[in-house]
């Protein structure tokens, strides 16, 4: 995937950042974790995300391959699988435009185009289209990705569409107690901040 024109267009850019957040988890926390370990594996999901990040917050582009065994129907990727990668993504995309760089979903909607076969790359691209104070409004979606020539990249990412399969948009709020625990965490981990990962509090 790493020859592929899209990451090789990105990786040439300034704007973009580029990152594996999941291997970034601490390994007592990537352990607990859905998307970083209980979705990984060879017939799952290989290799975490390989994900590009634009400026503070803007937006996101994220490639994966999906494996066979992560089905709804035979051949098919289970519904509910790119509804977790998407609320995961426009989250990510939307963190560090947030005041303390964290958030959680307060709404996620979504419309499915088409079926999403199993056993090959997609790729989710997001942009954060509002930010109100603790309040960031996103919109994304995830396409096959295109493969060979049909892959190079024509203007930006996000306008570059292709064959999508499933639209979402999603509001995601800060809590109230982020600010406390941005001053003595990390939120790195969770696409945020440049101090490092996530540490758990109770407060």
């Amino acid at each position: 995937i790493n020859s592929h024109p899209l990451p090789q267009s990105l990786r040439s850019s300034p704007e973009w950042t580029e990152s594996r957040p999941h291997v970034q988890l601490p390994e007592a926390m990537r352990a607990h974790s859905l998307t970083a370990s209980t979705l990984i594996g060879d017939t799952k999901i290989p290799v975490p995300p390989l994900v590009f990040t634009k400026g503070h917050g803007e937006e996101l582009v994220a490639i994966s391959y999906l494996g066979g065994d992560l089905c709804g129907h035979v051949g098919i990727i289970h519904g509910g699988l790119l509804a977790t990668m998407l609320d995961e993504g426009l989250a990510r995309c939307c963190f560090a435009a947030l005041p303390n760089r964290v958030g959680v979903t307060a709404r996620l909607a979504l419309d499915y185009r088409r079926p999403c076969p199993s056993e090959g790359y997609v790729v989710l691209k997001a942009r954060t289209e509002r930010v109100e104070g603790r309040k960031a409004w996103v919109r994304g979606r995830v396409e096959v990705l295109k493969m060979g020539t049909e892959g190079t990249v024509r203007g930006s990412p996000w306008e570059d569409q292709g064959e999508v399969l499933v639209e979402a948009e999603g509001l995601f709020v800060e809590p109230k107690w982020a600010k406390v625990r941005a001053s003595c965490c990390d939120v790195k981990a969770c696409g945020g901040g440049p101090r490092g990962p996530l540490k758990l509090m109770t407060l």
